[in-house]
């Protein structure tokens, strides 16, 4: 398969491997490698003779499934780039993508969460860009925007599509447009490569050995890349089976993993503090799971170690990353639980990683900056837009990733937050994931979130939103905090949540957090 340079072509050849093996288990639906084969080339049809050319592109608003999953190939599979768009998004948010990748068509799954094809278009619309063609993927079947009408018009083409279409297919072909969360100004499309994203979804499965034995549950969003290319991709690469989940819920997934024996389990560290906070989690049997891939947030020291013995994962490792470059750093099997999850592991394979200093020199170990990566994955620069791409890739190929951490003299990294996110108290430096990582060690707190909020005297102070695992007065989390950290780095503030607001990918939205400490009148 490695002779293969773009998604479709490596898919297609496991798919003729694996015939009557299960590619993808959604509820009562099966469907094998063979059946995923015939349903991306009727796709593949479809977008033929809708009129769909290689490098247009095409929007998909939808959640996890296999429908998902056979319309990003067969987008692919004409040349077209797939455009992923963020299911919490609003029709105003939404519009954005569509208008600023001249979206020739658009996906979506009205109802879910809110999702409305119509209004994005008239939104579009009403700023003067063209008319899109949408298709409801949880339509009404007789009617002509529905998934099933736009397969339909597969049927009267007799044409091999791949003969068609995969000759206008290289590895610099682009397969997708991505866009980033968005915090600082509009979001930006990230563009991706099918040579590089091959490279990387192969790189992917021989570190974290993932095999045509595995079933891998995918609760990440697929317009995320944890899902996508970090989920599905390496999954159907490897011939295992796919379980797309639409929305996380407890119950649900504990019935997955014992009923249908998973064994491939990645996600972000809130997913796996509910599966162990779950009052019957004795009552189901895990013994299936074999690896875990987390990350995406801070991980706590305990939590790898109650995934080994409470969860009974054979392996959990962590890496890092993000939507410009993919997997960027990764820790393997044979650390320590502790090094798993208080460092974000050494380089991945064929990359390189390291600290720089606001002047792009090279730190030794130890000292803090600004974490750098250079390699094949990084990407092919934002969507049409030269000033943002020449600011986030130097001209020696690094690309800054806005991340402060240390490296220390085994290589391993360590990730103290963004640039934006340290707080200077006083002229001091505060790194959120520092203070976060102490308070962690506080058998009441159960997790914690630092943000800076202005002060007349000082400029910054901190402001820590805390989950509880047992009540605890404020006053005597500060105290406990005064005792075990500089006085720099003690939190002003302490808020009290049930939850955390989460973004679209299941990290901690520190934008909201900074909203609620505005509307709550937090600082001077």
């Amino acid at each position: 398969m490695d002779s293969y340079e773009t998604i479709p072509e490596v898919i297609h050849n496991v798919c003729l491997k694996n015939p009557d093996k299960d590619a993808i288990i959604e509820g009562d639906k099966r469907v094998t490698y063979r059946d995923l084969d015939v349903s991306i080339a009727n796709c593949a049809k479809a977008f033929n003779a809708a009129g769909v050319q290689p490098g247009d592109r095409v929007g998909l608003w939808a959640p996890n499934s296999a429908e998902w999953i056979v319309i990003a190939l067969g987008i692919q599979s004409v040349g077209a780039a797939l455009v992923p768009i963020n299911t919490r998004y609003k029709p105003a948010e939404a519009a954005y993508p569509l208008q600023k990748t001249k979206a020739k068509m658009l996906f979506t799954a009205d109802g879910f969460m809110g999702i409305e094809g119509e209004a994005v278009v008239a939104k579009i619309r009403q700023e003067g860009g063209p008319d899109i063609r949408i298709i409801n993927i949880n339509g009404d079947e007789a009617k002509e925007d529905s998934l099933s009408s736009f397969l339909s018009s597969a049927e009267s083409s007799d044409d091999d599509y791949r003969a068609h279409n995969f000759k206008d297919i290289s590895a610099s072909t682009l397969c997708d447009i991505m866009f980033t969360s968005g915090s600082t100004g509009k979001p930006k499309g990230v563009r991706h490569l099918h040579g590089p994203t091959v490279r990387q979804t192969f790189n992917t499965i021989e570190e974290n050995n993932l095999t045509d034995t595995d079933r891998m549950l995918v609760i990440n969003p697929f317009f995320h890349v944890f899902g996508y290319t970090g989920g599905w991709v390496p999954a159907l690469f490897s011939g295992a089976t796919v379980y797309p989940l639409p929305v996380f819920d407890v119950d649900q997934v504990l019935e997955l993993i014992q009923d249908q024996g998973i064994t491939y389990f990645p996600g972000p560290p809130t997913i796996f503090h509910s599966l162990l906070e779950h009052p019957r989690l004795s009552e189901y049997d895990m013994d299936s799971l074999r690896f875990s891939l987390t990350g995406s947030a801070d991980v706590p020291v305990d939590l790898i170690q109650k995934m080994l013995d409470e969860l009974t994962f054979d392996r959990v490792v962590q890496a890092y990353g993000m939507t410009e470059c993919g997997t960027a750093t990764n820790t393997v099997a044979t650390d320590s639980p502790e090094t798993i999850a208080t460092t974000i592991g050494k380089a991945s394979k064929d990359l390189e990683v390291r600290i720089v200093d606001e002047k792009n020199t090279p730190l030794a170990p130890g000292e803090k900056g600004e974490i750098v990566v250079r390699g094949y994955a990084v990407m092919d620069g934002y969507l049409d837009d030269d000033e943002a791409t020449s600011a986030a890739i130097d001209h020696e190929g690094w690309l800054h990733t806005g991340d402060l951490g240390t490296c220390d003299e085994k290589g391993y990294f360590k990730i103290l937050g963004r640039i934006k996110d340290m707080i200077i108290v006083g002229g001091f430096n505060v790194y959120p994931a520092e203070v976060e990582d102490i308070m962690r060690e506080h058998p009441s707190i159960r997790d914690v979130a630092l943000i800076g909020v202005p002060d007349d005297r000082l400029g910054e102070v901190g402001c820590a939103f805390v989950i509880l695992r047992e009540e605890i007065h404020p006053e005597a989390l500060h105290r406990w905090c005064r005792e075990n950290m500089a006085n720099f780095k003690v939190p002003r503030y302490f808020e009290i949540l049930d939850s955390f607001p989460l973004t679209g990918s299941n990290k901690i939205s520190k934008l909201d957090l900074r909203q609620i400490a505005t509307k709550k009148k937090l600082g001077t």
